[in-house]
């Protein structure tokens, strides 16, 4: 036996479904792969990570967002949720 080909999906289309979705999903090579929810020991872990960012930025002009700033990796073109991320 032998899987199925999925059809591919382009990223405009995955951006707009993401945009109308009640849940998180990566983007990968024109396919789409639904998220899990974390365990608690996973979140104290982010929160924790967060909170010391956090600390550390305060004066600077990065700031800390959690799980739910949606990031895209330019060098692969994957679009993921990551845990936590520092921009400016």
């Amino acid at each position: 036996m032998s899987a199925e080909p999925r059809a591919s999906i382009s990223e405009a289309a995955y951006l707009e479904q993401e945009r109308h979705s009640p849940i998180k999903h990566e983007y990968y090579a024109g396919q789409i792969y639904a998220m899990t929810g974390a365990k608690e020991a996973h979140n104290l872990i982010a929160s924790n990570i967060i909170a010391a960012l956090h600390g550390q930025l305060r004066h600077k002009p990065c700031r800390v967002y959690p799980s739910d700033m949606r990031v895209k990796v330019l060098a692969t073109g994957l679009h993921t949720y990551p845990d936590v991320v520092v921009g400016g």
